[in-house]
């Protein structure tokens, strides 16, 4: 590629520190086959992908049919297994926003959500979905009575999800045209990695949220027992898609640094699975190994997440703004 449509950072995106070094290679398994490097920060952990398309440069690095994020393919066991765990997976996110939005509601005498999600005037609680792709989560969120929002930067997704579920889904540009306190919820299931914009997306996101609302953000967690076993052939690290790397610390570090704060933590159970699965497909293995080996590592990893869930391979903060913010 074009050195000059590659970014390289000089420091850390998190703390600032120049004290960055090269951590290992990753190869890009699923589009382009090249090679990109992971450097941590030295100071405070945090790691991040050097060396990166642009967004200029990167939509050929999504351009495949084959991309299950933006995509309702079943061909091959990997899209069979997503699709068939999707389903669960909407109704668990929907179930967890939700109560989360309950919990609100009970501590601050909101009206109750079994006849939808309500605020305190009795209207629909507003959802952003950000990076919603088809929109199956929004249109779950949808019939749950929320009036929800996506933000896909992805066309063919984009216009799946406007067409089949009828949802108000709009390009990445209208993400930053959003006024101050428009939703009471944000949603980013593994779309942070993404954003080459990170401090500034973060601080949109405090910006669009209510002064009561929560921000629900899920992230592969490199710390997570499945990703410690295949290193470098971690399906997770997913470069040049997925620009950072977070653990449960370097993640809160990150809100910290914007006037958020984490108020808790859950862990995506069938991630483990699906991520070794990916991973065991990435190196080849044989088939009789793959299956078994992905398996075994998935349910180590789930068990040490039900011990510890910042040992999860995906992790989920909820987030609300910080009440020590001055106005």
């Amino acid at each position: 590629m074009n050195d000059k449509l590659l970014i390289e950072l000089t420091s850390c995106p998190v703390c600032g520190s120049d004290a960055i070094g090269k951590a290992l290679d990753v190869v890009d398994h699923f589009s382009s086959g090249e090679f990109f490097p992971l450097f941590d920060c030295n100071r405070c952990g945090f790691r991040f992908t050097n060396r990166f398309p642009s967004e200029d440069a990167i939509g050929r690095y999504y351009d495949s049919p084959e991309y299950i994020a933006h995509s309702n393919t079943n061909r091959g066991l990997v899209n069979k297994l997503y699709h068939a765990t999707r389903e669960v997976m909407v109704k668990r996110k929907v179930r967890l926003v939700t109560a989360v939005v309950q919990r609100e509601a009970d501590e601050s005498d909101r009206p109750s959500l079994a006849d939808g999600s309500v605020n305190v005037t009795g209207e629909p609680l507003r959802l952003l979905d950000m990076g919603c792709g088809t929109g199956h989560f929004l249109h779950a969120a949808k019939k749950r009575g929320f009036t929800v929002s996506g933000i896909e930067k992805g066309q063919r997704a984009r216009e799946y999800a406007i067409t089949h579920f009828c949802l108000d889904v709009r390009d990445e540009e209208g993400f930053w045209d959003i006024k101050r306190d428009s939703y009471h919820v944000v949603t980013l299931w593994h779309v942070l990695e993404h954003l080459e914009r990170l401090n500034e997306s973060i601080n949109q996101i405090k910006e669009v949220l209510t002064d009561e609302g929560v921000a629900i953000i899920a992230v592969p967690n490199h710390l997570s027992y499945d990703a410690r076993f295949y290193k470098d052939q971690w399906a997770a690290y997913d470069v040049p898609r997925h620009l950072w790397h977070f653990t449960s610390a370097t993640l809160e570090r990150l809100l910290v640094r914007h006037g958020l704060v984490v108020t808790g933590r859950h862990a995506l159970p069938f991630d483990p699975f699906y991520i070794s699965l990916l991973s065991e497909k990435y190196m080849k293995s044989n088939p009789l190994v793959r299956y078994v080996r992905a398996s075994f590592v998935g349910l180590i990893s789930l068990a040490r997440s039900w011990r510890d869930v910042e040992q999860a391979s995906s992790i989920v903060v909820i987030v609300r703004k910080s009440s020590k913010q001055t106005p």
